[in-house]
């Protein structure tokens, strides 16, 4: 039903991304309606675990985690209202980061639950992750749910072997 839609405005988060440099390698699949757990109901094809393809990757965001998973892209943005970043990331060994509702806009993002919705980001190491969320998060006063400010990770935390 929207194989052939185009947005007719970019969302705060792709726009931000795009102004710090950071380049859109294009869209991927994912279930429906962002309405699935495995990446088998879309409407373009199934997406397959790049682990073992007789497995899911996991959904409804299985071709952002397939994307990053089987080394296509440093990492890739989606969202996630009940698990639609965390577990396809499980899923398939990357790091999957829901941040807290309200820290990155959700202005440009079809809504599927609106008071759960928010942007999360896939990534292959939990630094990557936050450098892709630090530049995506911040007040956008085209979306009233969005925080007034910027929560600030202090980077003696990249010193900690575990999270490398």
């Amino acid at each position: 039903m929207l194989a052939n839609y185009v947005a007719p405005y970019e969302s705060t988060a792709t726009k931000r991304l795009k102004e710090a440099g950071i380049v859109s390698l294009g869209k991927v699949n994912c279930d429906e309606f962002a309405m699935g757990t495995t990446g088998e109901n879309s409407g373009i094809r199934i997406t397959k675990n790049p682990w073992n393809t007789s497995r899911v990757p996991g959904g409804s965001s299985s071709g952002s985690v397939v994307s990053v998973s089987s080394g296509m892209a440093p990492a890739s943005i989606a969202t996630d209202t009940g698990g639609s970043v965390r577990q396809p990331a499980s899923l398939s060994g990357v790091v999957g980061f829901k941040g807290t509702y309200g820290t990155i806009s959700r202005y440009g993002v079809i809504p599927m639950a609106s008071s759960l919705d928010t942007m999360g980001v896939l990534a292959r190491t939990v630094r990557d992750s936050h450098l892709i969320w630090d530049t995506m998060q911040g007040h956008d006063p085209l979306d009233a749910t969005s925080l007034d400010g910027r929560i600030e990770i202090s980077p003696d935390i990249w010193s900690r072997t575990d999270l490398k």
